[in-house]
């Protein structure tokens, strides 16, 4: 930490709480050596923590910070202080021969205890430890293998104290007059703006740690968060609406930066106020609104241009990742719809398979019907027999299965296996699949070539390339089926039946 390692306590080689008389003859005396090109550091700067280099200039701006008393509180805050000759003066001496580990044990068994299954605890702060408190703090926040979140727990544990006071009076005289929770403020807004400045990453950690602990200041100094994390998040909605507004086709990525951008903020927030807060709840729903937003505009726009992409994939993942920031029933509500008729329309070549297979199969059936039906009716001379296999070859010719072909590749053209294939409701699936082996039974082979990709899980891989959805309308088939006829029968039955089935266009829109 920048913090501690620049302190100007550091910079001038004292210790938190040295004396005017003690800051006087330290800085001439380090002025004498820079003047003679020396560094000495021999005194409290303690190398082994990180090395620096002296000049004249740093060490008299340093001087200059150790003048006034909110200025020595500030420093002091962060640096060494010998509030206990016995226990702190050992530990100085060790971490000025470089062993960093031996001084930390000496603070952190004054400070922490464990139990029979191995458990650590905080000790009360006495008399005998408040300074090891504070001393194991500015420690660990630059050790090695320090841990962040004991240095703050530690510190805030001694300006809790009633014992806070006794630093107080070290470092600054009797007529500075101050409180604790002034001292965590200024402890506080200190660390997170070395954070903000020098390590971004600790901020989740630095705010987990503070929200786990009781302290006088933590609502005052959580209040500055709170508005701040709201008024970041209130911007970045601003920009993805002010993106989605201005391209319909960049809509999708608005939304998915915007997911991207906020996450860490709304986590913080969250971590601060709780899941329940109005503040969170709020704005939680604010992005998941906007995020849905641009699902809506995305698809919307892409279906409008009759797109080949997989738009509607794209605008599922917008809408459920919106569905894990909702929490307000309006917008679970909203958000639950859309997802619906997304699933619905991932579907939809799936359906158009269906619905025009089964056209075939229901029209071949009806057909099938209608002449046996009529040749059981025609009376039968003496001797006379039905001749089965006729009627079965004008069953088949009863439908025109070039026009079959041809719909079937219009309707489930190559392209679209893929799609049929990632379908998730399995009785569809079986239902399509039912339908296929059916028709692929009733044709010949030439046909069977031609449409051989529909029977996709045995042939090869093809090569070719009202809730806030109310579909608009698209001719993706309104074709028909009117080629489908029955021809003149054969084999002694006279007549002819004639048979057309038509088939049902469907079309959406979102609707904002």
């Amino acid at each position: 930490m920048k913090t501690i390692l620049n302190n100007p306590y550091r910079i001038v080689g004292l210790l938190a709480g040295s004396s005017a008389k003690e800051q006087t003859r330290q800085i001439n005396r380090l002025k004498k050596y820079l003047e003679a090109e020396q560094d000495p550091q021999d005194d409290f700067s303690f190398p082994a923590l990180g090395e620096f280099h002296r000049t004249l200039e740093s060490v008299e701006e340093a001087a200059s910070k150790l003048t006034l008393d909110f200025d020595k509180i500030n420093a002091a805050l962060f640096w060494f202080w010998n509030g206990n000759t016995i226990t702190d003066e050992a530990a100085f001496y060790v971490l000025k021969s470089g062993d960093i580990e031996a001084a930390y044990e000496i603070w952190d068994k004054l400070i922490t205890k464990t139990d029979e299954v191995g458990k650590r605890f905080w000790k009360p702060v006495t008399e005998k430890n408040y300074s090891a408190f504070h001393n194991y703090s500015v420690l660990n926040f630059i050790r090695a293998n320090g841990n962040f979140s004991n240095a703050i727990v530690a510190s805030l544990y001694f300006l809790e104290s009633d014992l806070v006071g006794k630093f107080v009076t070290s470092v600054v005289d009797e007529t500075c007059k101050t409180n604790k929770k002034e001292l965590q403020l200024l402890f506080l807004n200190q660390l997170h703006s070395d954070i903000e400045a020098n390590n971004k990453s600790l901020l989740p950690k630095f705010l987990e740690t503070l929200n786990k602990q009781e302290f006088i200041a933590k609502q005052d100094f959580m209040k500055g968060f709170v508005q701040k994390f709201i008024e970041q998040i209130e911007h970045k909605i601003e920009t993805a609406k002010n993106k989605r507004k201005a391209s319909k086709a960049n809509a999708a990525k608005a939304g998915q930066e915007l997911f991207t951008a906020t996450a860490s903020d709304l986590a913080q927030l969250k971590s601060i106020v709780g899941a329940s807060d109005l503040k969170y709840t709020s704005i939680a729903d604010k992005v998941a609104n906007e995020i849905l937003q641009c699902s809506i505009d995305y698809f919307n726009y892409m279906q409008e241009i009759d797109s080949e992409t997989d738009y509607p994939e794209i605008a599922m993942k917008l809408a459920k990742q919106a569905e894990t920031l909702a929490i307000g029933k309006l917008t679970k509500d909203r958000v639950k719809d859309s997802i619906e008729t997304l699933e619905d329309m991932k579907e939809r070549e799936l359906s158009h398979a269906i619905e025009l297979l089964k056209s075939v199969k229901d029209a071949y059936e009806t057909n099938e019907a209608i002449i046996i039906a009529k040749v059981l009716a025609m009376p039968l001379g003496y001797n006379q027999t039905i001749n089965w296999s006729k009627v079965n070859e004008l069953i088949e010719k009863s439908i025109d299965w070039d026009k079959v072909v041809e719909l079937i590749l219009k309707v489930i053209p190559p392209q679209n296996i893929d799609k049929i294939k990632r379908a998730s409701n399995a009785s569809k699936i079986s239902e399509y699949k039912s339908l296929v082996n059916f028709v692929l039974s009733k044709i010949s082979n030439s046909y069977k070539s031609r449409i051989a990709y529909i029977n996709y899980w045995e042939t090869p891989e093809p090569t070719s390339s009202q809730s806030d959805f109310e579909f608009a309308p698209n001719a993706w088939w309104i074709l028909g089926l009117l080629g489908l006829i029955i021809g003149a029968m054969a084999g002694g039955v006279g007549g002819a039946v004639v048979g057309a089935l038509i088939g049902a266009g469907i079309g959406s829109k979102f609707n904002n």
